[in-house]
């Protein structure tokens, strides 16, 4: 062979290793790019003779809860307290003190409810020095000690300590009718020994009343014992009925 001729048979050479490169790739493929056969469907008579061996299984229904009694159930919200019994009294006494107006005829109008609206422990020995007497007096509250010497209007019941000619000349005013109908002793604080002014007033002991004076604020003494802290210059008496 010529060396003009090896150039054409290396070209045929590579020429056929190529085509048979082609035919094997083009075979693979074939092959990976083929589908898999599906299975077969299975029939009726298959399907009935692979139910036979199949349980089925009911779903068990759920149980009812179980109701606790009632004094076992369980509470879900905290019982409502009791409403404050105090409050209708309160009630009780708001309304009371605005019968009474603030000023009447110059007089300033003061109630019970502040003038025992503080606790004061009455000795029961006698009062023998200014020192025992400071503390008694320390006892009372600057509000209520800003009233002495002044002019006010109280409302109460009475209970005569002396009578002139059919009138009233000495007198207690009370907070309630406690001592008057049942002997109850009121607290200290819950009285005012009163002197009227003239020939005295009528005695009216079964319905509220109102007096005017100035009051006086401190410890009254009798034979170093206590028997006070309030005492008043009457000056008139109104109501029940001219209120």
């Amino acid at each position: 062979m010529s060396t003009q001729e090896k150039p054409s048979f290396w070209k045929g050479y590579v020429l056929k290793a190529v085509i048979a490169a082609l035919f094997v790739i083009a075979g693979y493929k074939v092959f990976v790019d083929k589908p898999s056969p599906e299975p077969p469907t299975p029939t009726q008579d298959e399907l009935d003779s692979l139910s036979g061996g199949i349980e089925l299984i009911e779903e068990a229904e759920p149980k009812p809860e179980a109701k606790l009694p009632v004094d076992e159930a369980p509470l879900t919200a905290a019982a409502e307290p009791p409403k404050n019994s105090v409050e209708p009294v309160q009630a009780i006494v708001e309304v009371r003190d605005a019968l009474l107006p603030e000023l009447i005829d110059g007089y300033e109008g003061v109630s019970f409810d502040k003038l025992a609206s503080f606790a004061y422990e009455v000795p029961l020995d006698p009062v023998t020095n200014k020192v025992e007497l400071a503390k008694l007096n320390a006892q009372i509250p600057a509000r209520i000690k800003s009233l002495d010497k002044k002019p006010v209007a109280i409302r109460g019941f009475m209970l005569p300590l002396k009578v002139e000619n059919g009138l009233v000349t000495e007198l207690l005013i009370m907070r309630d009718q406690s001592m008057c109908c049942f002997g109850t002793v009121p607290k200290i604080n819950e009285w005012i020994n009163i002197r009227m002014a003239g020939d005295g007033v009528q005695p009216i002991m079964d319905q509220s009343i109102t007096l005017m004076g100035q009051l006086k604020v401190g410890e009254v003494l009798e034979n170093d014992y206590l028997v006070g802290i309030y005492e008043m210059e009457g000056d008139k008496m109104i109501g029940p009925l001219d209120l």
